[in-house]
Formats: C-alpha cells, structure tokens, sequence
C-alpha cells in the first residue's frame, strides 16, 4: 500500500513538472504534445488514486470483520470435546436465545465461524464434523458392554 502511495504522489509530482513546462512553450506542436502527455497522466494519477481507494475500502471492511470477529470470539470459550481434542464452546451467559454449540477451533483461529455438526451420536461413540474444514472427530462416550452387538442363543 506505501509503494501505491508513493508512485501515486510521483504521478502528481510528474503532473505538476509538466504542467509548469507548458507555460514556457511557444511552439504550439510542442505544446498540444505536452498538453496530451499532461492527460494522460492526469488520467493515470486518476486511475491510481481509484485503485487506491478502493483498496482503503477493502481494508476498511476488512477491519470491521476483524473486529465482529474478535467480540464474537468473547462468547465463546476454549472446551476439551474429546482427549485431546479442543473446540470452541458457547458460554452459557452469551446465548441470547441460541442453543448450546462447539465451532471448529481450528477454523476459529482462521477467523472463520464453522459449527461442529453431529453426525452420528450413539450411547458410546460421538462423531463430529466441521464443514468449514472438513476435520471429523469420534469422540469415545463409553466402553460397550462385553456382548454389546452380539446375540445370545437364549435371546433367539
């Protein structure tokens, strides 16, 4: 952005240089060629002045989804979900009416808000998944019993 900056103020330094120039010219040949070299860079100093605020534009955005982010980021707290395995957690005070949810830590971190969504829960095995990402977690809820799955020949 300073480079942008500094040759768009070496455009208007060139701008005035030959604008200063005209004024010493008799020759009208030599003075409608410096008349249409002055327009076009009074064009490319416009057009460069365009660029850059558009760019401010973009950064102006850019640190108002920034700063969304981080008091968004205020509701949440870090939760161990699974050994090992960290998400976000929304805090019970900042709920303002939402359910309880964990979003991907990892997304988080990017500045991006992904849900962990439930794909399968079981009375033993959770399975996560962030859509964002794409990281799925099977969280461990429990040890099945010994026969869990199995048919006795007394149940048949």
């Amino acid at each position: 952005m300073a480079s942008e900056l500094i040759a768009g103020l070496s455009i208007f330094k060139s701008l005035y240089d030959s604008a200063k120039a005209l004024k010493d010219i008799n020759d009208s040949t030599v003075r409608n060629t410096a008349v249409i070299e002055l327009q076009e860079k009074i064009l490319a100093a416009r057009a460069a002045q365009a660029d850059l605020l558009e760019r401010v534009s973009e950064l102006k955005t850019e640190v108002v989804r920034l700063k969304d982010w981080e008091a968004e980021k205020k509701r949440y707290k870090l939760a161990e979900i699974g050994p090992g395995v960290f998400a976000l957690s929304l805090q019970e005070s900042m709920r303002n009416g939402e359910p309880l949810h964990k979003i991907c830590a990892d997304c988080a971190a990017n500045g991006k808000k992904f849900y962990l969504q439930a794909q399968l829960s079981g009375p033993y095995l959770d399975r996560f998944k962030c859509n964002g990402c794409g990281f799925e977690i099977d969280i461990n809820k429990g040890t099945p019993p010994q026969n869990w799955g199995t048919i006795d020949a007394d149940d048949e």
